[in-house]
């Protein structure tokens, strides 16, 4: 019995342990190499219907209300570089690797969709195990891996249920500030799918069973992406197409802020459009803002 209780100990201090040593960023490592500043934008019209014509001449950019010089551009449906990160755990809906039950089919499915806004074949998939630990891990690596690639026109989308792995504790789960933080350096958006079984979803809380959503959620706010939600067996397929179609839809400019001073300071973005006579009235969806690393 003695043995019993010490080997369970041992396997509480380990689970406990695994978290206390999170995985981090290199900032010089994932921001951009000249300071350029990428900032993706949706036209829409009165309808909602996606405007995807316009020139680099019908933008306006603009930081803390003074006029940028957009110095690089890129329209709707040129190819991007996209990454795709599936993590699961045992914990959520899915509770056997590789499994061809409907729920995790429709979960590959919305991968598979995800990975066609790559434009060039299917973007790179990198999924861990089922239950594995290493979701923060494998997220850092994928931010340095896309930072490091020399497209400029690029994402990263994390599909996963949120939920810790079913051996871990929600009570040893640290937050990862370091990734969370450095992440806010990135050149590009980290969305992440949220895949549920019910909605309204639940809530991505920290030190809960869902502290791995609530890490996602906070890299997606910081990088300027965008946390969607979507039920398996029911909408999940129709959320993972939007993201697919909204990824393809995008213009990203360029630009490199007159304001040279690293004060390590959020900074305040508008786009204004001004679209050709045909098209008078538009809606602007555009990064709102982007970080500024502190000099050293």
């Amino acid at each position: 019995m003695r043995k019993l209780k010490f080997i369970a100990g041992v396997a509480l201090l380990a689970v406990a342990l695994l978290y206390t040593t999170l995985p981090g960023l290199d900032a010089e490592a994932i921001q951009s190499p000249d300071a350029t500043v990428y900032v993706p934008v949706r036209v829409f019209d009165s309808k909602n219907v996606p405007i995807t014509n316009l020139k680099q001449e019908h933008f306006q950019l603009m930081e803390e209300n003074k006029d940028q010089k957009v110095t690089f551009f890129s329209a709707p449906g040129e190819p991007m570089t996209l990454g795709v990160v599936l993590g699961l755990s045992a914990s959520g809906p899915v509770k056997t690797a590789g499994g061809k039950d409907r729920v995790s089919v429709d979960i590959l499915n919305a991968v598979e969709r995800v990975r066609e806004a790559n434009g060039s074949g299917p973007a790179n998939l990198d999924q861990l195990p089922l239950d594995s630990d290493g979701m923060y891990s494998l997220v850092a690596k994928n931010i340095t891996a896309l930072a490091q690639n020399g497209s400029r026109r690029k994402a990263l989308v994390v599909v996963s249920d949120g939920m810790i792995p079913s051996g871990a504790r929600s009570d040893a789960m640290q937050l990862p500030k370091n990734l969370i933080e450095t992440a806010r350096l990135a050149p590009f958006p980290v969305y992440f799918l949220f895949t549920v079984t019910s909605l309204p979803e639940p809530a991505l809380t920290e030190g809960s069973s869902y502290a791995v959503g609530y890490s996602m959620d906070q890299i997606a706010t910081a990088t300027g992406g965008q946390t969607l939600v979507g039920q398996i067996e029911n909408n999940l397929g129709a959320t993972a197409t939007g993201l697919r179609d909204k990824l393809k839809g995008q213009y990203i400019l360029g630009f490199t802020s007159t304001n040279a001073v690293k004060d390590g300071k959020w900074r305040k973005l508008a786009v204004k459009v001004t679209p050709p006579d045909t098209q008078t009235k538009v809606k602007v969806d555009a990064k709102a803002r982007y970080f500024v690393a502190k000099a050293d």
